[in-house]
C-alpha cells in the first residue's frame, strides 16, 4: 500500500499511553505521522476490533482500499481454483471500522463499544504490525501465550514502567 507520497505505509514501533483527561489516549509521534500521511494528510484513523486477537487495529484511511483489493483477490483466486469463495466474513470489517479523529498532539478518544470489546480501561499499548498497528489493553496483552509475544510484552512493560516515555 502506498501512502500519499507514493512510499509504502509501514507501521513499526511501539507506544504506551495512560488514559488522560477527557478519556483521551495519545498516539506516539512516529505513528501519528504515518497515520496522517496514510489519511491524505488528515488527522483521522480507522479503528476496529481485530479479527483474530482481543485488541483493536488502527490505520490510515488508505488501508480500506488495500483491504478491499485483498478480499477481491482472495475471492478471485478461490473462484479460479473452483472452490467456494465466501467473502462476507472478511468484508464485515468494513462495517466495523470507526473513524477516530486525533488532534495535532495525537490525543484521541476510543468509542466505548470498542474499548469494551477488548478490555481497554486505563491505558493502551500500541504496536506496529506492518499495514496497521494494534491497540492493546496491557492486561490483555500480558495474557498472550507463545514466544512471538515476548517482545511486545517486554516493550509494553518497559514503557509502562517509564510512564510511556521511551528510555534513552
Amino acid at each position: 500500500m502506498a501512502g500519499v507520497t507514493g512510499v509504502p505505509v509501514i507501521y513499526m514501533g511501539q507506544g504506551f499511553s495512560p488514559k488522560g483527561d477527557k478519556e483521551r489516549f495519545v498516539l506516539p509521534a512516529d505513528v501519528r505521522r504515518i497515520v496522517t500521511e496514510a489519511s491524505a494528510n488528515q488527522t483521522v484513523m480507522l479503528v476496529a476490533k481485530d479479527e483474530e486477537w482481543d485488541c483493536l487495529i488502527a490505520c490510515g484511511t488508505s488501508y480500506s482500499q488495500q483491504l478491499a483489493e485483498e478480499i477481491r483477490a482472495e475471492r478471485a483466486a478461490a473462484l479460479a481454483k473452483g472452490v467456494p469463495a465466501p467473502r462476507s466474513k472478511r468484508a464485515l470489517m468494513f462495517g466495523s471500522f470507526v473513524q477516530v479523529n486525533f488532534d495535532t498532539s495525537g490525543r484521541f478518544v476510543l468509542p466505548p463499544h470498542l474499548k469494551q470489546q477488548v478490555g481497554i480501561t486505563d491505558a493502551v499499548y500500541i504496536h506496529g504490525t506492518l499495514d496497521y498497528f494494534t491497540i492493546w489493553s496491557p492486561e490483555v496483552l500480558a495474557r498472550q501465550e507463545g514466544p512471538e509475544w515476548e517482545g511486545p510484552k517486554a516493550s509494553c512493560a518497559s514503557l509502562m514502567a517509564s510512564g510511556g516515555r521511551a528510555r534513552k
